[in-house]
């Protein structure tokens, strides 16, 4: 996934110079209708020039790069998630409408994935915030590295993320969320204190090929209830919404049937009960 481009330091810094180059040309006009180049000698005239043209691209091109580099930075915050760098519920919301909006004119299938940490809220009780963010970044890391170029990672809550992704089924959108939770669960992440915790993602799968909805809103609470499906399963699985938005297909580890509160118990004694050096 790119992030997002926003090149306003470079164009900032290029107005700069065109505006330095654009005041020692003026001085050059000024001198010559007040008729001061005739009381100079050629090579005087040379390098003051040169002297006037160059710190005018120094000053304004340094001026430029300056106001480009702030604009930038504000730019980037009205996108981007200050701590995951990954984008922001703004633009998630409305990446997600234009994508949809696409969808429906060309015909073409959209999926959207939602996931959520499971039991995220102990892994700060236990091991503190500081610990809570590295897993937090660690999960968008790993999300970043399986997706395309073309899909979007946002957060779009507090251990809630979300990938579009244009141009896919709902076949497409559940193998990206299988190989998300397994790659998850196989990374450790490390602590701020040396030590390392195993972390499991709960996800849901929503798609035009398998949803009848309208609107880029209808979209998304099917996905939302696909992944509160997910969590009421058993968690640490990946649930993909049917035409009704119930569960259309659940995949864990384990194979055999096991209650949602036999799950959950084994999930938080493996995840949490200890660390992994």
């Amino acid at each position: 996934m790119e992030q997002p481009e926003v090149d306003r330091t470079g164009r900032r810094f290029r107005q700069g110079l065109l505006l330095g180059l654009g005041a020692s040309l003026g001085w050059v006009v000024v001198c010559s209708l007040l008729g001061l180049w005739d009381q100079a000698q050629p090579l005087y005239q040379i390098v003051l020039f040169a002297y006037v043209t160059l710190g005018a691209l120094a000053s304004f091109g340094s001026f430029g790069y300056l106001v480009g580099r702030h604009e930038q930075r504000f730019a980037e915050l009205s996108l981007v998630d200050h701590l995951t760098r990954a984008y922001n519920t703004r633009y998630f919301h409305e990446t997600l409408k234009a994508e949809f909006a696409n969808a429906a004119r060309y015909e073409r299938p959209l999926a959207l994935i939602l996931l959520d940490l499971d039991h995220f809220k102990q892994v700060n009780d236990t091991h503190g915030h500081p610990a809570g963010d590295e897993v937090l970044k660690s999960v968008v890391e790993i999300v970043r590295s399986l997706v395309r170029s073309g899909d979007t990672l946002a957060r779009v809550g507090g251990e809630e993320f979300a990938v579009i992704m244009p141009n896919s089924d709902s076949a497409a959108g559940f193998a990206l969320a299988e190989r998300i939770r397994l790659r998850v669960k196989q990374r450790p992440v490390a602590l701020p204190d040396g030590g390392r915790i195993t972390i499991r993602v709960s996800v849901g799968v929503a798609a035009t090929d398998k949803m009848e909805v309208e609107t880029f809103t209808a979209l998304f609470a099917a996905v939302d209830d696909a992944l509160y499906a997910a969590k009421q399963a058993g968690r640490d699985r990946v649930v993909v919404a049917d035409h009704s938005g119930a569960a259309l297909a659940a995949l864990a580890d384990d194979s055999h049937a096991r209650t949602a509160e036999q799950a959950e118990q084994e999930n938080i004694k493996r995840a949490y009960g200890a660390m992994d050096e």
